[in-house]
């Protein structure tokens, strides 16, 4: 007799149980149950453009007149898909890739991936043996450096490091008072290179001169003692377009790379002109007429006062579609808008299609995106689930299949 799933593990195996779930380390499809057809006919899918990310790249070397960029892939690629974007970058010519914890830098040097990988996660001393074997720069800030020089000793060869200075952000980093001392105990360990030193604004532009004022002083000192810092890097997305004393020897976009404003304020200005790389799609599952009285969704959410047409998507919020856009959103058909009714559930999405007879199962639905003449954008997904871009994307569930588009 076969064992009795519950409800809750089997969300938990489909991976749809966290509405923030952005990475699944070592991902195995033997172990996966995947809840999507991954073949060519799904239901739901992401389509990538990689070409509106090359052409991002480019505006963003212009505006910062060539210098380095260092490319951050973190949190899948900002829901993009990070071996494939990672791949894509590296025959750009990206200088550096960046990822947010040791696994994601692990699983691109599994993917045969050769471009230099920073680590912003934090330095954990039994994972220093795979940082050097892996030729994986490691941001450092605590004592924890220490296991990872012993690693490269004992292996016979030197780590590359970018030291986090914290100057203001809060959050992690060795405080900007007390850095000096740190990198001279950096610079003295001959199995470990400094290959960069960086820090993070806080986004709010007085006090990100303030921060720029304090790191720039401190890399003067460490200067001045003879130390090699290597690469100074702050600028991110946002400091990238308005703050161009910041751009130092290499910058760091994120959000910019696929096609997005880091702020409301920057996508107003639109100071370089982007190209959004992600559009979201599923298909009409289901066509009903609704009688007066009939009701849709949980609790009878939406009640029909007169008769309706409806159409049912199989999108919902374990797919990364928030449920803060029911009543609000709307997505496209055949090049024409259609609200979003009642309210959205795991696995399903529901429009209202009264005044178009012609819709029918199997029709392609447009949640982000351009279908025709019409468009709806992830500023507005935004904006109707009260949120920002950066949570639009990257709360795509990485099991959703993605469609790579390249000329």
């Amino acid at each position: 007799m076969k064992k009795k799933v519950k409800r809750r593990e089997f969300l938990t195996r489909a991976g749809t149980v966290s509405l923030g779930l952005t990475f699944l380390p070592n991902l195995k499809k033997e172990n996966i149950y995947s809840p999507y057809n991954l073949k060519s006919g799904s239901d739901l899918w992401l389509e990538i453009n990689l070409n509106n990310i090359a052409w991002n790249l480019t505006q963003i070397r212009k505006k910062v007149h060539n210098r380095p960029v260092m490319g951050v892939i973190k949190a899948n690629a900002y829901g993009h898909g990070m071996v494939k974007v990672a791949r894509f970058m590296e025959k750009q010519n990206i200088r550096f890739l960046a990822v947010g914890k040791l696994q994601e830098a692990l699983q691109l040097r599994e993917s045969n991936i050769k471009t230099p990988i920073l680590n912003f996660g934090p330095l954990i001393p039994e994972e220093a043996d795979k940082i050097v074997v892996q030729k994986i720069s490691q941001s450092v800030y605590t004592n924890d450096i220490v296991a990872l020089a012993k690693a490269a000793k004992k292996q016979k060869k030197q780590s590359r490091v970018h030291i986090k200075v914290d100057t203001g952000l809060g959050r992690v980093g060795i405080p900007y008072y007390r850095a000096l001392s740190f990198i001279q105990k950096v610079a003295s360990m001959p199995e470990i290179i400094i290959e960069g030193i960086f820090t993070t604004f806080t986004e709010d532009q007085e006090f990100d001169e303030i921060q720029l004022q304090r790191f720039i002083s401190l890399c003067s000192s460490a200067k001045e003692k003879g130390i090699n810092l290597g690469f100074r890097h702050a600028a991110s997305s946002a400091a990238i377009l308005s703050f161009q004393q910041a751009h130092l020897d290499m910058v760091r976009p994120g959000i910019t790379l696929y096609g997005h404003y880091p702020s409301t304020e920057e996508y107003k200005k639109q100071q370089i002109k982007l190209k959004p790389s992600m559009a979201l799609k599923t298909k009409v599952i289901y066509v009903k007429k609704l009688r007066p009285g009939d009701s849709v969704s949980y609790h009878c959410k939406f009640t029909a006062k007169k008769e309706t047409l409806v159409a049912t998507l199989p999108i919902g919020y374990s797919d990364g579609y928030s449920p803060l856009i029911a009543t609000k959103g709307e997505a496209l058909i055949r090049g024409h808008r259609w609200p979003i009714i009642a309210a959205i559930t795991a696995n399903h999405t529901t429009l209202n299609i009264t005044g178009s007879e012609g819709i029918k199962i199997g029709d392609e639905v447009v949640l982000i995106g351009q279908q025709g003449k019409s468009k709806v954008t992830t500023e507005e997904i935004a904006l109707w689930a009260n949120t920002s871009v950066y949570k639009v994307v990257i709360g795509m569930n990485p099991l959703l299949p993605r469609i790579f588009q390249k000329k």
